[in-house]
């Protein structure tokens, strides 16, 4: 008998989940984004302008959605960074730890603001100023005020993602404390096309090995189109699957975990299909050189044609040691699709 991981008989709706426009620091108006990204086959975009939170329902149809959502912020006052090492004095931008997070609203038209105080409302040409409606909280880079922004949060309707930690020149201190995510970044596209270095599932690995084992995995573009290009959009998706293209089924389907992500402009992998059938988890996808399966700490294997063929079917026997495990598809050009973890004990005691 098989048992789905990523549900069956649904619908995988493309989303980019990191988006910022001209009511921030975009350079594409909303109407804009949404025509850009349905011309390359994106069915959601959360919108998710630096620290104000706006209803866009506005922009929906039968073959768009647009997430109620914003990013928030909190900037250390002083560099704390480790030392400059010629031991020179620098407190600039560069070396000052932040962290941001994107909520996302679980009702389409809540646009209070959790956690937020009204001189944070910020969008470019501050229009947003004294209007916003919000608690009054004040952001903090320290972890008890962090945690509490979480579940303020959480608590008022929203899930919140943790972004790009590389950048934010996060470290485990910080990141294994963080407590009520219900995501994490692993590709931040529009940073790891300048950087290099803002693809992490080690640091993802690494927050569920010290006890996050809900936390979800997911990719976004954090375009923001300057010189109105395109450039850094198309290349982190997060697909979710749902019957229909209807807030209430995708906010529910990410609630359930029934997501995963994938990296690529052009064509990226796909996961078609995950299950257990005769104590095997079996993974069918599109054409791929490599499909991995991580477990806890070393725990690891790899499904490769031995002649060099591309896969489109993966076979793993299922082992009690690996404790979890997520599944990577990786492509030719060295795109890779990503689920979360999954529980092996979940998995024998259902199957």
């Amino acid at each position: 008998m098989k048992k789905y991981l990523l549900p069956e008989n649904v619908n995988w709706y493309r989303a980019n989940m990191h988006c910022h426009t001209t009511i921030s620091d975009g350079q594409l108006t909303p109407e804009e984004v949404k025509e850009a990204y349905k011309a390359q086959g994106y069915s959601i975009v959360a919108y998710t302008d630096h620290e104000i939170l706006l209803d866009h329902s506005y922009l929906n149809d039968e073959s768009f959605l647009a997430l109620t959502s914003a990013e928030y912020s909190a900037n250390e006052g002083i560099s704390t960074y480790h030392p400059d090492p010629l031991g020179q004095e620098n407190n600039s931008w560069t070396r000052r730890r932040v962290i941001h997070m994107n909520i996302f609203s679980k009702d389409p038209h809540n646009t209070f603001q959790p956690a937020a105080h009204d001189d944070t409302l910020w969008a470019c040409d501050g229009k947003y100023k004294g209007q916003g409606k919000c608690d009054g909280f004040v952001r903090e880079y320290n972890i008890d005020n962090i945690n509490e922004t979480i579940r303020r949060c959480n608590e008022a309707g929203f899930l919140v993602q943790y972004n790009h930690p590389v950048w934010s020149l996060n470290d485990k201190e910080l990141y294994l404390n963080l407590k009520g995510l219900w995501s994490l970044e692993i590709l931040n596209y529009a940073t790891e096309r300048i950087t290099g270095k803002e693809y992490c599932p080690y640091i993802y690995d690494e927050m569920v090995a010290s006890g996050m084992y809900d936390l979800n995995c997911t990719m976004g573009d954090d375009n923001h189109n300057r010189g109105r290009s395109t450039a850094h959009s198309f290349g982190g998706s997060t697909m979710i699957g749902a019957r229909e293209l209807k807030y209430d089924q995708i906010i529910e389907a990410m609630e359930k975990g029934h997501i995963y992500c994938t990296s690529g402009r052009e064509n990226p992998p796909l996961i078609h299909a995950l299950y257990v059938e005769d104590n095997m988890i079996k993974v069918d996808c599109s054409p791929a050189t490599s499909v991995f399966l991580n477990g806890f700490a070393r725990a690891y294997r790899v499904f490769e044609n031995d002649d060099g063929t591309e896969v489109t079917h993966a076979e793993f026997p299922i082992d009690r040691n690996d404790i979890y495990f997520r599944i990577t598809v990786r492509d030719k050009y060295g795109n890779n699709a990503h689920t979360h973890n999954y529980f092996i004990k979940d998995i024998i005691e259902e199957n």
